[in-house]
């Protein structure tokens, strides 16, 4: 196991939900953050928005490879 977890985040629309980025988390610093009462910032990571195909998809659902900074959520 690498203790690592992969949180997608999709776009809601009548024609397709696609991936629109994602979030890597190390468990190890979720416990301690969590044991220390606190809520921390983590950044969403996909493909430009110009772009198409399975490279799109790739970067989407994989941010340690994805290029562009899509925002952040409060976790």
């Amino acid at each position: 196991m690498s203790g690592k977890v992969v949180m997608k985040l999709y776009d809601k629309d009548k024609i397709k939900d696609e991936i629109v980025g994602s979030i890597m988390f190390n468990l190890k610093e979720i416990m301690s953050e969590k044991q220390n009462g606190k809520f921390f910032w983590r950044n969403v990571y996909g493909a430009p928005l110009d772009m198409h195909g399975e490279v799109t998809d790739t970067m989407n659902a994989n941010p340690e490879i994805a290029s562009t900074w899509k925002g952040r959520i409060l976790v």
